[in-house]
């Protein structure tokens, strides 16, 4: 982690550390610990009260969701309620924006049964890897924490809409 920066740079992965108190997960790199996180789900982050964050300097976040126009979207907000990062579904692919920038999350592989690795850019650099079920990301270039810990819940739950039906459209051809 860059020092004040809430980044990440190169490997690190989340573990569970507990089962019932504060923590139960943790972002670790290197054998040192970036953020504590409190119990995960998907009901937690997308309708409960949300994914409690400690960050290694002290700095209190919250992993929730927001309704955006019939949507809901995960978020991190900071101590005061100020989004930190924020996700939406864009053209079959997850969007993170933070405050100074933005990043697309899609899975590496071809077809849709193979979602174990997944890719972020931004703009046009791929700046990290994701492995879902080692709960793994390697990052080539500082990441904001807030679109890591985002990554996560949407590698791992994905969204609520995504399982939605969907209707083809239909044209005058």
């Amino acid at each position: 982690m860059l020092a004040g920066h809430h980044a990440l740079l190169g490997r690190a992965r989340i573990q569970r550390v507990g089962w019932w108190g504060f923590p139960v997960y943790e972002l670790r790199q290197d054998g040192e610990r970036l953020a504590a996180m409190g119990r995960a789900g998907w009901f937690k982050i997308f309708m409960g009260r949300g994914q409690r964050v400690e960050l290694a300097d002290g700095t209190r976040w919250l992993l929730r969701s927001v309704a955006v126009g019939g949507d809901i979207w995960p978020v991190v907000v900071d101590a005061h309620g100020r989004k930190v990062a924020v996700a939406a579904s864009v053209h079959g692919t997850y969007g993170l924006n933070t405050k100074d920038a933005a990043y697309v999350l899609y899975p590496a592989g071809s077809r849709r049964a193979d979602r174990q690795s997944w890719r972020l850019r931004h703009f046009e650099d791929e700046v990290a890897a994701i492995t879902r079920s080692q709960r793994v990301i390697e990052a080539a270039v500082p990441v904001p924490l807030g679109v890591v810990l985002l990554s996560f819940v949407l590698v791992r739950y994905g969204l609520p809409s995504d399982s939605a039906p969907k209707v083809p459209a239909f044209t005058w051809g």
